[in-house]
């Protein structure tokens, strides 16, 4: 959840390609099944503890939102 979060910030501060490859790195993290667990190992990215996936899940869509943001703006004002 906290890598979310700090996708935000980072978007909000305007360093969104950082948050863009940070997004990247976590969802390449995901098991076979496409979860995520409630921490990542810092070092070898392994999936460490139980898969909340409300929270995961929940953290990912709004981070996935505010990338996309820019994009739908665009769209928006274009038509």
């Amino acid at each position: 959840m906290c890598s979310w979060w700090f996708i935000d910030a980072l978007v909000a501060v305007g360093r969104r390609e950082q948050a863009e490859d940070l997004f990247r790195r976590i969802l390449a993290r995901r098991n076979h099944l496409g979860l995520l667990s409630e921490d990542l190992d810092g070092i070898d990215g392994t999936l460490w503890g139980n898969f909340p996936q409300t929270f995961s899940m929940v953290g990912m869509i709004l981070s996935a939102m505010r990338l996309s943001r820019s994009w739908e703006e665009g769209l928006w004002r274009a038509s």
